[in-house]
């Protein structure tokens, strides 16, 4: 392979695991460090400004870096698809939708309900569990998605995977 395609590709993969990095840091923090807070720490009169302008500033980010992932994990699916490695890319299919998908049917609602008011503390507190909870599913699929990415770069630099000089 040439060395601009070379470097283009590791860039390709790159941002890969700039992505997934970029999903494990964020869910980590929520689950080690804000979630535990939030029962005892969140009311009426707070909740929203803990939680409504981070996760609309994040959907916007993701809704420009997603897709661009899946961009670059089909150039990882065609360039890996005749090597042991093609199942990391195919991994990232539903590793990439399940969290997309509890975001959109599930979470999305939630916010919603917190964006228009909760009136009552019992009601906020059902929600916060419900929106950790399933905050928590894609924590453990984004977990799991960064090790497989992490596991292809580690692999990708075993001899068995380096590119040869004539391909």
């Amino acid at each position: 392979m040439n060395p601009v395609k070379k470097t283009l590709l590791d860039l390709n993969n790159a941002y890969i695991f700039f992505c997934a990095s970029m999903y494990l840091g964020m869910f980590w923090s929520l689950h080690f460090f804000w979630f535990p807070n939030y029962p005892k720490t969140l009311n009426l009169e707070n909740y929203y400004d803990a939680i409504i302008p981070q996760t609309d500033l994040a959907t916007k980010f993701f809704f420009i870096t997603i897709p661009i992932m899946a961009a670059a994990l089909v150039i990882m699916l065609i360039t890996e698809w005749n090597t042991g490695l093609r199942w990391v890319p195919i991994a990232w299919i539903p590793g990439l939708l399940a969290p997309v998908i509890v975001q959109q049917a599930y979470i999305e609602d939630i916010n919603n309900q917190f964006k228009a008011g909760v009136s009552d503390e019992a009601t906020l507190q059902v929600l916060l569990q419900e929106w950790m909870w399933l905050n928590d599913i894609r924590w453990i699929i984004l977990t799991l998605m960064w090790g497989i990415t992490m596991y292809f770069f580690i692999a990708k630099a075993k001899p068995k995977h380096q590119l040869k000089s004539h391909e």
